[in-house]
């Protein structure tokens, strides 16, 4: 039986009794084997912050981030048996960050056998290490996979909701440490780029138009550099809210109307790569989900040391031009939200865009 292996990554201080759209992705897998004749192999790991010995340095800070990062990379590792398995990525904020970090990594150093397990802290500092010897097609790379037996996968699906600067940690201003702060911990933890790796099959991105954190900014996706030898397919669709409306972040708001649009448009695109769930219909009752407004810039005093900065929607990549696909359901946010709760958010993103669509 072939097996499709789905590693859920949540974002900072997220664990199961947030119930974010991650986790609730992860509850929703269907394990009933003789649904489409797949084995899933499902793991579910909670942000940074939830727990170690210094929680709220994960949160703040990343402290713990490698952590969660080789956990997950010997998970596939232990479960990955033949080139027909699936690797299914999901991840919330930081836990985006993780998920295409570990894309990254697989495509670095390959996945070891399951009984040599014991160099995997090895392998990723071999994909952390920036000198060019040990980038994926360089000699210190293609060693470290032949002399390991490593083999090379596809990554299936990579779903992300709103991943955010380079680590989803504070872009500090310079006169708050911020430059040194970069220097020395982004050099280690940062993208070493933000395109996909060519193993890449399917990517989606979930992204948040209204966020105005500065230190929030989104980290957008883009086509692999290398052309894989497969068709690689990404969609990037932007929706209204909050990140935390995207990612489904706040607590007790379990029935929130955004995070259940969000979370209903990446099951859809799971379902339409082979992915089955428990409850087919996630679609978005009104009577059910309710219009949460919470202006995140607001909701700490650490936010506002910087000035409110509205996001920037890209032009699409395939066609080079803005195009109302980008949004979500090609902009009809009024199908299901009122003209009053649109004009709540101070962000002009969408105005924005709206003027460099028609002007073009």
């Amino acid at each position: 039986m072939h097996r499709r292996i789905i590693v859920c990554l949540d974002g900072t201080w997220e664990t199961p009794q947030e119930k974010t759209n991650v986790y609730k992705f992860y509850n929703n897998i269907s394990l009933d084997n003789a649904t489409d004749g797949w084995e899933y192999i499902t793991g579910y790991y909670p942000g940074l912050g939830t727990n170690g010995s210094f929680p709220l340095l994960g949160g703040i800070f990343g402290y713990g981030i490698s952590d969660q990062i080789i956990n997950a990379y010997e998970f596939i590792c232990k479960n990955y048996k033949a080139s027909h398995d699936e690797i299914w990525l999901i991840g919330f904020s930081r836990g985006a960050y993780a998920a295409r970090s570990l894309s990254g990594m697989i495509y670095n150093v390959g996945l070891l056998p399951k009984d040599n397990l014991s160099k995997s802290k090895q392998a990723y500092e071999l994909y952390r290490d920036r000198c060019d010897a040990s980038r994926p097609m360089n000699e210190l790379a293609i060693k470290f996979r032949q002399d390991n037996q490593c083999r090379m996968p596809l990554i299936h699906f990579l779903g992300c909701f709103d991943t955010v600067g380079a680590l989803g940690v504070p872009k500090l201003p310079w006169y708050l440490g911020g430059s040194t702060f970069y220097t020395l911990f982004l050099g280690l933890h940062g993208f070493h780029d933000t395109k996909l790796t060519p193993i890449v099959r399917n990517a989606y991105h979930a992204i948040s138009i209204h966020d105005q954190r500065a230190w929030f900014s989104p980290t957008l996706m883009h086509f692999a550099q290398v052309a894989p030898d497969h068709h690689q397919s990404l969609e990037q669709v932007w929706f209204p809210g909050m990140h935390g409306d995207v990612g489904g972040q706040e607590v007790g708001a379990y029935n929130n109307l955004l995070s259940c649009h969000s979370l209903h448009w990446m099951m859809d695109r799971a379902r339409k790569n082979g992915l089955k769930f428990k409850n087919n219909d996630s679609a978005c009752s009104s009577a059910d989900h309710h219009f949460i407004y919470d202006d995140s810039y607001d909701s700490s005093i650490i936010y506002k040391l910087m000035p409110r900065q509205d996001r920037v929607i890209e032009k699409d990549q395939v066609t080079n031009n803005y195009t109302l696909s980008q949004l979500y359901e090609n902009g009809k946010f009024l199908n299901y939200l009122t003209r009053e709760q649109l004009d709540m958010y101070k962000s002009k993103t969408l105005e924005d865009f709206y003027r460099k669509y028609n002007e073009q």
